[in-house]
């Protein structure tokens, strides 16, 4: 898996946590899977993405994290995962696909991201994509622990 390609969604994480709900993670080492990584989030924010390469992103938090990023961007502390909370996780994820799709089109690098979807339940499962690349990216916090996971199908190549 290109690094070239990975570095923008660490990038687009921090900087969506850090400016939008007053976090600052910090990264644990990357892994790179051949399978979809157990989950032990309660809460996840996936968003496809298609064009020179087809797969997904996630942002994948336990309970506490997500409230405190809802907290910190709404200006309202939650005590559950609600529907403002679900919200606020979905539009992390797309700001994190948003930042990384910014800085890859600076490299030649061009595909479309989609609607998130936010899926809540212990130890959910995102889905298992035939050869696909998984890089589980993981992430402490004071609140707690998160991971980014990024699937992709196929080795993307620049459009020029």
């Amino acid at each position: 898996m290109n690094v070239e390609f990975i570095n923008p969604f660490i990038v687009s994480t921090v900087n969506a946590l850090t400016t939008m709900a007053f976090i600052t993670p910090k990264r644990g080492q990357p892994q790179i899977r051949k399978d979809e990584p157990p989950n032990s989030a309660d809460i996840s924010a996936v968003i496809g993405l298609t064009g020179e390469t087809n797969g997904w992103v996630a942002i994948c938090l336990q309970k506490s994290v997500a409230l405190n990023v809802a907290a910190n961007m709404l200006g309202v502390q939650k005590a559950y995962i609600d529907a403002d909370v679900r919200d606020a996780v979905g539009e992390i994820v797309n700001m994190i696909a948003g930042g990384a799709k910014a800085e890859l089109a600076k490299k030649g690098y061009t595909f479309k991201i989609a609607i998130p979807t936010v899926v809540v339940g212990d130890n959910h499962q995102l889905g298992q994509s035939k050869n696909c690349l998984y890089l589980l990216i993981p992430f402490e916090t004071e609140h707690g622990s998160f991971f980014v996971n990024v699937c992709l199908e196929t080795e993307v190549k620049p459009a020029f």
